[in-house]
């Protein structure tokens, strides 16, 4: 893993040199991404020296997309709630809150078939200006964290854990249980039109599945619902 002081992205940087990263968990990270990528093309903000931006490479060509989705939440979701011991959730379909507030991004990418797994957390920045939905460990559980630390503790879970991969079954039930919303009613806009609904649990499609005041089941694809909490 090699570290980087400053880069505009750090899933830019492994598609634009990704045959320099020819072998699991081969990749970079930093402590200053200036142009940070987010889920949907967001900008993912982050003040210099004070978060965790790192991106990683799976070249094993067996990995199914979906169950990888799960696997890469599940490990950071578990590793945040270690670090500060709070119940960290998983906001489908990989964001992770801490009492409903986003402390971390993941965003996964495909080039040539090799999985790129960015990975985008607020440590210690405390401002985020208009990002009322945005936080970090430190503001949410004030510990202390030491970045290069967090970063090698949190690849070397990934490495520890990589035999999940293998038991979609466990990832499924894994990733339910810590689901932001689930079993609650919670209102959602869907073609500009809010709707309240009940997510149930997210199927091995990677769709999100919402029960509706009927009764009846739609389910979203990333773009096509956003949750108001």
């Amino acid at each position: 893993m090699q570290y980087l002081d400053e880069i505009n992205s750090t899933n830019d940087f492994i598609k634009e040199n990704l045959c320099d990263f020819k072998d699991n968990f081969s990749g970079v990270y930093t402590f200053n991404q200036i142009k940070g990528k987010g889920v949907k093309g967001y900008v993912w903000a982050s003040e210099p020296g004070k978060n965790i931006a790192l991106t990683f490479c799976l070249t094993d060509r067996s990995v199914v997309s979906n169950y990888l989705s799960f696997w890469v939440a599940i490990i950071v979701c578990e590793f945040i709630r270690k670090v500060t011991h709070t119940k960290a959730l998983i906001k489908w379909p990989n964001d992770i809150l801490i009492r409903k507030k986003k402390v971390c991004g993941i965003l996964i990418e495909k080039c040539n078939g090799v999985f790129i797994i960015g990975i985008g957390i607020n440590v210690l920045q405390k401002d985020f200006g208009a990002l009322s939905k945005a936080s970090s460990l430190l503001a949410l559980a004030p510990e202390k964290y030491v970045l290069p630390d967090l970063v090698e503790d949190l690849l070397c879970a990934f490495k520890r854990n990589l035999n999940l991969l293998n038991d979609p079954a466990f990832l499924l039930e894994k990733y339910n249980s810590y689901l932001f919303g689930k079993d609650n009613v919670m209102t959602f806009k869907v073609d500009n039109l809010l709707m309240n609904g009940i997510i149930r649990k997210v199927e091995d499609d990677g769709l999100l599945p919402v029960e509706s005041e009927d009764n009846s089941i739609r389910k979203f694809r990333i773009k096509e619902i956003e949750f108001l909490y």
